[in-house]
C-alpha cells in the first residue's frame, strides 16, 4: 500500500470544518482516509427492518461542518445505494454546509446508455438521485466511462487508479510488463498503466452478445512470447472476458501472466476460475471487498481532497 504524507494538513483549520462520514460499506477505507488527513470520523448507525427497509442515523452532529461521505456501492448494490442517499439527505438536513459524495465503486456505471430498445439508463437515474438527495460534488475511482460521469450537473472527479496498481505490480517484479486490455474500449486505461510500468500496451478484440452476455475473443495482433504480461480491466464481474483473454494470451507462452483490475466484484467462483485459467495472481484495489491482493485507494482519495481544499 502506498503511504502518503501530507504534513501541511496536520493541525490544519480543516480539522474543525470537515468530517468524514463512514458509510456502512466503506468503514475501513473511511478510517484510512481519515488517518491520512488527520480528520474525525462520523459513524453511521444502520439496520434493516423486518420488512427489508433500510435505516441509517448519523452518530454525531455535522451542523456547520463539511461532510465527506465515503460509501462504495458494493453488493447488494441496491441496499448500498439507498444507504448512500439516506446519508446524503441526513447530512444536508442536519446542517452540513457542504456534502461531498465519495463513491469508490460507482455501481450501474456500465448502463450509461440504452443498448437495447426499452432499456433504462440506470447510470443517469442514479446520478440524478445523488444530486436530488443533496450532494454538492461527487468523487469516484475509475468510472467505467466518461459517459457515466456526464449525467451529473454538480462538480465531479474521476480518480485514476493506475499509480497505486503499478506500484504493487512493480513490487511483484513486473516493471516493463506488457499490459493487455480485454477489449479495445479499455485500451486508454491500459495505456495509462503501461506508462507507469514503462511497458507496452495492447488490446484483444472481442464480441459480446447483448442478449446472452457471452464473450468471444476474435483476434489478437501482438507478440508477448517470453514476456511478462498484465491483463488489466476496470471491473471484473463474472470473469468471462478476462478468462477468454487469458486463453488467447497463453497461446503465446508469456513468461508470467497476472490479472489486475480496479473493482474486483468477482461474482461466484470467478476468482478461482481466473486462477485455474492460468493467472498467477489477481491484483485489485480496496474499492470493494475481495479475495484479490489489494492496494488501498485511500491515498488517492486523500490527495484529491487535499488538492481541492
Amino acid at each position: 500500500m502506498r503511504e502518503m504524507v501530507m504534513p501541511a494538513l496536520a493541525g490544519h483549520w480543516w480539522e474543525g470544518r470537515l468530517r468524514i462520514i463512514a458509510g456502512p460499506t466503506s468503514t475501513a477505507l473511511s478510517r484510512r482516509v481519515a488517518e491520512l488527513l488527520h480528520l474525525r470520523i462520523v459513524d453511521v448507525v444502520q439496520k434493516t427492518f423486518p420488512d427489508g427497509e433500510s435505516y441509517v442515523r448519523l452518530a454525531a452532529p455535522v451542523g456547520g461542518d463539511e461532510a465527506m461521505i465515503i460509501q462504495t456501492l458494493s453488493r447488494p448494490q441496491d441496499t448500498s445505494i439507498i444507504q448512500l442517499l439516506q446519508i446524503i439527505s441526513a447530512a444536508k438536513r442536519y446542517g452540513a454546509t457542504k456534502v461531498i459524495a465519495v463513491v469508490p465503486y460507482f455501481a450501474y456505471a456500465r448502463q450509461d446508455k440504452s443498448f437495447l430498445e426499452g432499456e433504462a439508463v440506470t447510470c443517469m437515474l442514479l446520478s440524478n438521485l445523488i444530486e436530488v438527495a443533496g450532494a454538492q460534488s461527487f468523487l469516484t475511482v475509475e468510472a467505467h466511462s466518461c459517459d457515466s460521469m456526464s449525467y451529473f450537473t454538480i462538480p465531479t472527479k474521476n480518480i485514476g487508479a493506475a499509480p497505486i496498481i503499478s506500484e504493487k505490480l512493480r513490487e511483484m517484479g513486473l516493471e516493463g510488463a506488457s499490459v493487455i486490455a480485454p477489449d479495445q474500449g479499455a485500451l486508454e486505461r491500459t495505456r495509462s498503466l503501461a506508462n507507469f510500468l514503462c511497458g507496452e500496451s495492447f488490446s484483444v478484440k472481442k464480441q459480446r452478445d447483448r442478449v446472452t452476455g457471452k464473450v468471444t475473443v476474435t483476434e489478437s495482433d501482438f507478440d508477448v512470447s517470453g514476456k511478462n504480461v498484465v491483463i488489466f480491466d476496470d471491473i471484473i464481474s463474472t470473469g468471462g472476458t478476462v478468462i477468454e483473454t487469458i486463453k488467447a494470451v497463453r497461446k503465446q507462452n508469456p513468461a508470467r501472466l497476472v490479472v489486475a483490475c480496479v473493482h474486483a466484484l468477482l461474482v461466484g467462483d470467478a476468482f478461482e476460475r481466473i486462477l485455474e485459467a492460468g493467472a498467477e495472481r489477481i491484483v485489485s484495489t480496496d474499492t470493494l471487498p475481495s479475495k484479490a491482493d489489494t492496494v488501498s485507494v485511500a491515498p488517492l482519495i486523500a490527495e484529491e481532497l487535499s488538492r481541492s481544499a
